[in-house]
C-alpha cells in the first residue's frame, strides 16, 4: 500500500512498492530475505511510523524551547512565544544546516590534523600528494620549498579557517573562489568568518528569543552555507589528497555478489579515510592473507560502504556494497565476518541485524559509539596498531562464525571509478575539448547527483531515474556519496552505458572511452565537480550561474544535505531536491470567487519563494523541490536549455 500526504501533494512507497521499484535486484532478493526471515530493517521500522506527523514533514513544528513542542496549523499561527510559520521553519532549516556543517567541519577538522601530523613525521602515513601540496601552498600564497613544512603550514591554515573569529574572511575561499563571486557574496554581506563562528551563530539566532526575521535568519543560511563550503569540505578534500593522494580511473566490479562465503569478509563503513587506508594496506599484506588461510578462509575480501566505501573505491578498487540504507542489507547476507565503522552514517539499525547473523561491529571513532560493539578508538599516532587490533578481531570473528545461514545474491556490475577532477578533464582531452564539447553540444550541461537514500521514497529509485533521464537527453551527469552507491550498482558508471546517450554525446565518450555518469567519491569530494564548474567558467570566462550546470538531491535524508545543495546554488547553481525538505509544499487552489476553475492560488509561502524566486537574484540560482523523477528530469533539462540558448550554442 501507498501512504498519502495529501497536504504534502505526495504519496509515499509501502513495502511492496519498495520491493517492486528498488532498481538494485541484488536489493530485492536481500529485502525479502530478511523479511521471510523475520529480521527488522529500516523499513520495518519506516511503516512502523506510519502515518508520520504532518506538522513534521511540513517543518512547522518548533522544538527550541522547554515551553514546545509548538506547530503551526489553521488554527494555530503562532507558538506560545509567539514565533509565526516562516520564522519556524526557516529556523529548523538553519539549525539542521549547523548540524551538517558541525559534522562535515568535524571531519574537516580531523582530516587537517592528519595533514598536520604526517607532515612533522608522526604518523604512520607520508605525503602521496606532494604536487597538491605546492599546488595549494602555492594558492594560498605560502612561500614555502620543502614540501613538509608546506604542508605544516596549509594544515595550520586550514585549522584557522575552521575556527577563526576575527573578522576576516577564509583564506581558502580566497584563494579558490571566483573572482566575480566573492564581489557578489561582498555585496550581499554573506562573506563568512569560518564554520565553528558561522554554526555558532546560527544556533544562537535561533534560541528562544533570538532571531525572529526570518529573511535575516535566511542570510545566516547562505552565510553558514559558504563556511560549510569553503571551511570544510574543501578542507577535507584537499587535505586527504595530500595524504593519500588523487585517486587513479581504473575498471572493476561492485554490489553483493563479490561476497564469498569461503572468504574472510571485512565490510569498511563510514566517512573518514584515516584509519581504512591502513587497514587496507594490512588487509592486503601477504602475512595477513595467510593468517586468514590459516584460520580456514580462502581469502580476504574487503568491501565498502557509503563514503568510506567509496574513498577507498576511488583509490584502491575496493568493491562498492551499499549507502546509508544498503548497510543493513549487506550484514543480512550472513557472509560478513566484521564490519568497521568509523563516522557518521552508520544508523543504530545495524547492530539490530548485526546482532541476528553474528557480525562483528567494530567502532573506531569516539563519536560514533554502538551500545555492544567493540570499541577501539583511534588517533593519528596509533594508526598502525590500531588498524592491525581492528583485523585481529575480524580473524577472531571470522573464526566464531556460525556459517550456516548466509545468502548472497550473484549480481555484480561493472564499474569505472577514481574520477578526479583533474582526472574528468583529462579524460577528455583538456578542459579545451571538455568546454568545445559543452558549446557544440556533444554534452548539453553537467548534473552533479547527490544525496543519502531515504525510507519515504523508493529505494535508489528516484536517484537511478534521474541519472537515467539527463543522460539520455545528453547531460554530463557526476555523482559522489550515497547516491554514487545506487549508480554504480545499476551499472550507469560503465562505458557501455554510454549507449543510453544521444547520438553526439555516445560517440564522444565512445572515443574517450568513458562512462556518462562520473563517480567521483565521497560526498566531502562534492568539491571536484565545485571546482571543475569554476574551472570550466574561469576558462570559458562566462560567470558560472550562466552555465547549464544542476545539482541534484533526489533523496535528500541527511542534515548535511543542506550545506551540499547550497553550496552549490552560492556558487550560482540551481538546486533540485526530492522529496520536500522540510518546507510547507505550495498546494494550488481554486481562488474564491473565481469564474474560470483554472485561476489558482499558487498558496507558495514566503520562504518558499526565497529559496525558488528570490534566491535566483541574489546568488543566480535557485532550490526547487520536486519529487517526482521525471519531472525533475524535465525541469532541470528546461532551465539548461535556456542557459544554452541564451548563450547562443547549439
Amino acid at each position: 500500500m501507498k501512504y498519502k500526504y495529501k497536504y504534502l501533494n505526495i504519496e509515499t512507497p509501502g513495502r511492496e512498492d519498495v520491493e517492486k521499484l528498488t532498481p538494485n535486484p541484488a536489493n530485492k532478493e536481500l529485502l525479502q530475505h530478511l523479511k521471510d526471515e523475520k529480521v527488522e530493517t529500516w523499513l520495518d521500522r519506516y511503516e512502523a511510523q506510519q502515518p508520520q506527523c504532518k506538522f513534521g514533514m511540513r517543518g512547522v513544528c518548533c522544538q527550541r524551547c522547554l515551553m514546545g513542542p509548538c506547530f503551526i496549523s489553521g488554527k494555530r499561527k503562532r507558538g506560545i512565544c509567539g514565533l509565526d510559520e516562516n520564522g519556524i521553519v526557516m529556523g529548523n532549516l538553519l539549525r539542521a544546516l549547523a548540524a551538517g556543517a558541525s559534522a562535515h567541519g568535524s571531519h574537516a577538522r580531523e582530516a587537517a590534523e592528519l595533514l598536520l601530523h604526517t607532515a612533522r613525521g608522526e604518523t604512520d602515513y607520508s605525503l602521496k600528494g606532494k604536487e597538491i601540496v605546492r599546488e595549494t601552498a602555492e594558492k594560498l600564497g605560502l612561500k614555502e620549498k620543502n614540501t613538509e613544512k608546506a604542508a605544516e603550514k596549509v594544515a595550520l591554515l586550514f585549522l584557522e579557517d575552521l575556527s577563526r573569529i576575527g573578522e576576516k574572511t577564509m583564506r581558502v575561499l580566497q584563494a579558490y573562489a571566483p573572482k566575480e563571486r566573492k564581489e557578489k557574496w561582498k555585496e550581499l554581506g554573506i562573506l563568512p568568518r569560518s564554520p565553528y563562528h558561522e554554526a555558532f551563530e546560527a544556533l544562537h539566532m535561533t534560541t528562544l528569543g533570538g532571531n525572529t526575521d526570518w529573511r535575516n535568519l535566511a542570510f545566516q543560511d547562505l552565510r553558514l552555507s559558504l563556511a560549510y563550503c569553503w571551511g570544510s569540505i574543501y578542507i577535507s578534500n584537499l587535505a586527504t589528497e595530500m595524504v593519500f593522494g588523487l585517486p587513479k580511473v581504473r575498471t572493476g566490479e561492485v554490489n553483493y555478489g563479490i561476497l564469498k562465503e569461503e572468504n574472510l569478509n571485512i565490510i569498511l563503513h563510514g566517512h573518514s579515510p584515516i584509519l581504512v587506508e591502513k587497514i587496507v594496506e594490512k588487509a592486503k599484506s601477504r602475512e595477513f592473507k595467510k593468517r586468514a588461510r590459516e584460520a580456514g578462509a580462502k581469502n580476504v575480501q574487503l568491501g565498502g560502504v557509503c563514503c568510506t566505501g567509496h574513498e577507498l573505491l576511488a583509490r584502491h578498487g575496493v568493491p562498492s556494497l551499499g549507502n546509508i540504507l544498503g548497510q543493513e542489507l549487506i550484514v543480512g547476507t550472513g557472509a560478513v565476518d566484521a564490519m568497521i565503522v568509523d563516522t557518521q552514517c552508520v544508523i543504530p539499525g545495524l547492530k539490530i541485524v548485526a546482532d541476528c547473523y553474528g557480525t562483528k561491529i567494530i567502532t573506531t571513532s569516539n563519536k560514533n559509539r554502538i551500545p555492544g560493539a567493540v570499541h577501539l578508538p583511534h588517533n593519528h599516532m596509533e594508526i598502525n596498531s590500531l588498524a592491525q587490533k581492528a583485523l585481529e578481531e575480524a580473524l577472531r570473528a571470522y573464526r566464531e562464525r556460525d556459517r550456516s545461514n548466509i545468502f548472497i545474491p550473484a549480481h555484480k556490475t561493472k564499474v569505472m571509478s577514481g574520477f578526479s577532477r583533474e582526472a574528468i578533464i583529462e579524460g577528455f582531452g583538456g578542459i579545451e575539448e571538455l568546454c568545445s564539447a559543452l558549446k557544440d553540444g556533444s554534452v548539453k550541461g553537467i548534473v552533479t547527483l547527490v544525496s543519502c537514500s531515504s525510507a519515504k521514497l523508493p529505494y535508489e529509485l528516484n536517484q537511478v531515474t534521474i541519472a537515467r533521464e539527463m543522460v539520455k537527453r545528453g547531460f554530463l551527469v557526476t555523482t559522489t556519496g550515497c547516491c554514487g552507491h545506487a549508480l554504480v550498482s545499476a551499472g550507469l558508471c560503465d562505458t557501455a552505458a554510454a549507449e543510453l546517450a544521444p547520438e553526439k554525446m555516445k560517440n564522444l565518450l565512445r572515443e574517450k572511452s568513458l562512462p556518462p555518469v562520473l563517480v567521483t567519491g565521497a560526498c566531502v569530494d562534492n568539491t571536484r565537480t565545485h571546482r571543475l564548474f569554476i574551472e570550466i567558467s574561469k576558462e570559458l570566462d562566462i560567470p558560472v550561474p550562466e552555465l547549464p550546470f544542476f545539482y541534484s538531491a533526489p533523496e535528500p535524508a541527511n542534515e548535511k544535505a543542506i550545506g551540499a545543495g547550497m553550496s552549490f546554488a552560492t556558487l550560482g547553481v540551481s538546486v533540485h531536491q526530492g522529496f520536500p525538505p522540510g518546507v510547507p509544499v505550495p498546494i494550488p487552489t481554486p481562488k474564491k470567487g473565481a469564474s474560470d476553475p483554472d485561476d489558482m492560488d499558487a498558496n507558495r509561502s514566503p520562504v518558499i519563494d526565497f529559496f525558488a524566486e528570490e534566491l535566483r537574484g541574489l546568488v543566480g540560482a535557485q532550490v526547487i523541490a520536486e519529487p517526482y523523477p521525471e519531472l525533475a528530469a524535465g525541469y532541470m533539462h528546461l532551465r539548461m536549455h535556456f542557459k544554452r540558448k541564451a548563450l547562443g550554442w547549439k
